[in-house]
């Protein structure tokens, strides 16, 4: 029954389609006593005449027991049309009905029904609930194992005032053709639990939950829906969805092939989302999302398209406007389609994000994509992953993508490779944000690339750099960017010792193993480190713990800035490329086809050089550069491109506040660089990196456990440091404050802030820890009328805290 059921509804929309219904079905002239039922309804009665007698009718309610073709007409304010069970072959004809049902729903399809729904041509109908309905479920009815086909050249408007406009139930299968739908739902607009499908027609829907959705009730405790799919497959049409939840929701598949769309969720994307639980996406699948052809226009607070698993775009135009990410797959993100042969060319053009393109990988094979995201572009990552996966990736094998990101441009949380296309990508200009940045390899090995940032680390691709390519915030030098763990080192020194580490401080008890004599107090699920409170995203969307807006961008050692135009020329002075810049640049990364090896090209800044670098292929050390620069300008490199600096790390120079601190922390074991030539000091540090720092400091092997994090954030909750929560947060400086004041076993020491006048925004849990490392000077204020103590904590703050709190305690 379950596979004919399936096969009737797609005869029936086929028939709908090519016009093969009965001729009752043309015309409202066309409607006589020799080929229909004609049923004619009004407040108090129900009559009917013609070929079909397999009806009952019960006063306003009429019941269909019989295949026919049943034409409706007149308005009711109290009715009901109902096709029994296992009832098939009925054509419904609204022919000029208003029909409104006070207790349940104005029209029926009884389980394992099956019937069409046509609006006639030229006519206008309506049919509703009430909001006071007994039966909370739908204006139009579809229950368990039943088939609705809707379509006609007339006007159809369901008005769902109780609760959903159209619904089927588990098992049920829905088809909306040629047909101008109107629907105004309560809660959920147009949905399935089974199949929705949508070949064509003009669907407006208001919803004030979904506007269109698939989804198994699998939360039914007496009944649990176990055997829907969830699918939601639309093919042409032009739908104008607006709803406070989902745009299209499909619990399974979500596959789009044709259709003009315009969607519009909870107010669009300057919606500033308050609940981190709420959803309102534009499409969203829990299965695929696969998008074939289409246009699709989405205006949503939440991810314009997101996938459970994967999404694939192979064709259609998508112009997206969102306050969280434009398309996000929780497994693979493909755009176009594998092979020279492929005409796919997919058209994205994201004006508004969070992050504009993110997935496990992303991998773009053609297309014309333009994304603006507030913070990065493209970025390779999952949550169930965590901060760092072999899995992740960005391939690039064709397309042409323009970024332009307030964090990152292309952003692996592992490799990136790139094989052909064309990119030109914008990020920050600070030292943890970059246009290119990437914790494994970047193999370059054909297309054209022009950014800034991290330096391509293998390929047979020539390309040139100019400025300064230091890595950004990386994991450390080992393979994966596991080396230590988040820019940490191991304790040790060559000889395997714990090397010179300095003495941890007494404690209040006298002991200086770190113990504490009574652990703060645990109330709840409140963390003794506060109460963390995710930062809100900078253009709307909801809280996930990143970052709230990005660090100011540096001053451009090459003098570029928005508006700036850069020209790339050879030897002979031929230009190769040119770009207009979005902001600031301290670097220069350019490659295409015309990069010869060993052979040396010029950058130009509004027509000036700003330096000359010879061509080379990928190298390990993605820090290297053979680029010259103009000289005699404060604070740049020299001729040679040479700055007085600590150690090998070429963004701490010795002349920084913060020069000393770095010494003091990597000559010590407790910190290391992010790569061998960076320190990375304005990146930020994570709460599970301060932890496994003070444990190191207290000389404890931080080394093994399935996370890096995992023997520091033990050992902070045994001594009653931290309750190990969200060890991948990023520290508050109130957080840091608190940690070190437990460390050092709570001591007295009272401080008046009032000099502060962000004194009050100091969290009630960290108040005596505040003050006690402001009295001590381990915590000096952002500027000299501010403490700033929920911003977050950067590297170079930590490394300077933590020299401080150890001068104090020797």
């Amino acid at each position: 029954m379950y596979t004919k059921k399936k096969l009737l509804a797609a005869l029936l929309a086929s028939a709908l389609a090519a016009g093969l219904l009965p001729t009752s079905a043309c015309a409202a002239s066309d409607y006589t006593t020799a080929n229909a039922t004609l049923v004619t309804l009004t407040d108090s009665s129900a009559t009917a005449k013609g070929k079909y007698t397999g009806y009952e009718i019960d006063g306003t309610d009429v019941s269909i027991m019989a295949a026919g073709t049943y034409v409706f007409s007149g308005d009711c304010d109290n009715g009901s049309i109902t096709v029994k069970k296992g009832v098939t072959g009925v054509t419904i004809v609204l022919n000029g009905l208003t029909l409104t049902n006070d207790d349940s729903a104005a029209i029926t399809l009884n389980k394992t029904a099956e019937a069409s729904l046509i609006a006639a041509a030229g006519t206008t109908n309506t049919v509703a609930d009430t909001a006071g309905s007994n039966d909370e479920n739908a204006a139009v009815k579809v229950k368990s194992g039943a088939s609705l086909s809707i379509g006609g050249t007339g006007t159809l408007t369901v008005d769902g005032n109780a609760k959903n406009g159209i619904k089927g139930a588990a098992d049920a299968v829905i088809t909306v053709a040629e047909v101008k739908l109107n629907i105004n739902a309560a809660d959920d607009g147009l949905s399935c639990d089974d199949e929705l499908k949508i070949t064509g027609g003009t669907l407006n829907i208001t919803a004030g939950g979904d506007a269109v959705k698939a989804s198994p009730d699998t939360g039914d405790t007496e009944n649990p829906d176990t055997t829907s799919l969830g699918n939601v497959t639309i093919s042409g049409g032009t739908l104008t969805l607006n709803a406070t939840g989902e745009g299209v929701q499909a619990d399974g598949d979500l596959t789009i092939s044709g259709g003009t769309f315009h969607v519009k969720t909870n107010g669009g994307h300057t919606t500033a989302l308050t609940d981190d639980s709420a959803s309102c996406k534009g499409f969203k699948a829990g299965g695929a999302l696969t998008v074939t052809g289409g246009t699709l226009t989405v205006d949503s607070a939440d991810d314009a398209l997101h996938a459970s698993t994967d999404v694939t775009i192979s064709g259609g135009t998508l112009t997206l406007a969102t306050g969280d990410d434009g398309v996000h797959a929780d497994n693979d993100l493909v755009i176009g389609a594998k092979g020279a042969s492929s005409t796919s060319t997919p058209r994205i053009n994201i004006t508004a994000s969070y992050e504009g393109l993110e997935g496990t990988t992303v991998t773009v094979y053609s297309g014309d994509i333009d994304v603006v995201a507030s913070d990065d572009g493209v970025n390779a990552a999952s949550s169930t992953l965590g901060e760092r996966s072999d899995k992740y990736a960005i391939s690039i094998a064709g397309g042409d993508l323009y970024i332009d990101a307030g964090s990152d441009g292309l952003d692996s949380n592992n490799d990136i490779s790139m094989t052909g296309g064309k990119v030109e990508v914008y990020g920050a200009d600070a030292m943890m944000d970059a246009a290119i940045d990437y914790d494994g390899t970047f193999t370059l090995s054909g297309g054209t690339l022009f950014g800034a940032g991290m330096e391509p680390s293998a390929g047979t691709q020539a390309y040139i750099a100019v400025g300064e390519t230091s890595p950004s915030g990386g994991m450390g030098s080992g393979p994966n960017g596991q080396g230590g763990g988040q820019g940490m080192t191991p304790p040790g020194d060559a000889n395997g010792s714990n090397g010179n580490r300095p003495t941890p401080p007494t404690n209040a008890n006298g002991t200086t193993d770190g113990n504490r004599p009574t652990p703060p107090n645990f109330s709840g699920n409140t963390s003794t480190d506060g109460t963390f409170t995710p930062p809100t995203k900078p253009s709307g969307g909801k809280a996930d713990g990143k970052p709230s807006g990005n660090l100011p961008n540096r001053e451009s050692a090459l003098g570029i800035k928005e508006g700036s135009v850069i020209t790339v020329q050879d030897s002979s002075g031929k230009t190769l490329y040119t770009a207009t810049a979005l902001g600031s640049m301290s670097s220069v990364i350019f490659s295409s086809a015309d990069i010869k090896e060993g052979e040396t090209y010029t950058v130009l800044v509004d027509g000036t050089s700003v330096g000359t670098a010879t061509a080379k292929l990928g190298t390990t050390d993605s820090s290297s550069s053979n680029s010259t620069f103009k000289p005699g300008q404060d604070g740049q490199p020299n001729q040679n491109g040479s700055q007085a600096t600590v150690g090998s790390f070429k963004d701490v120079p010795q002349n920084s506040w913060f020069a000393s601190a770095v010494q003091y922390v990597t000559s010590n074991s407790l910190m290391n660089g992010t790569s061998t030539t960076a320190f990375s000091p304005s990146a930020n540090m994570s709460r599970g990196m301060l932890m496994t720092v003070l444990a190191r400091y207290a000389g404890e092997s931080t080394e093994g456990g399935t996370v890096w994090y995992e023997k520091g954030m033990n050992w902070a909750k045994n001594k009653g440091i931290s309750d190990g929560s969200a060890p991948n947060r990023n520290i508050t400086r109130e957080q840091l404050a608190a940690m070190l004041y437990r460390y050092a076993g709570e001591p007295d020491g009272a401080a008046d802030l009032s000099a502060y006048a962000d004194a009050g925004s100091v969290s009630a849990y960290a108040e005596k820890a505040v003050q006690w490392c402001v009295k001590n000077g381990i915590l000096t204020g952002k500027t000299s009328s501010t403490l700033a103590p929920k911003a977050t904590a950067t590297r170079a703050e930590c490394a300077a805290m933590l020299q401080r709190f150890a001068s104090l305690t020797k």
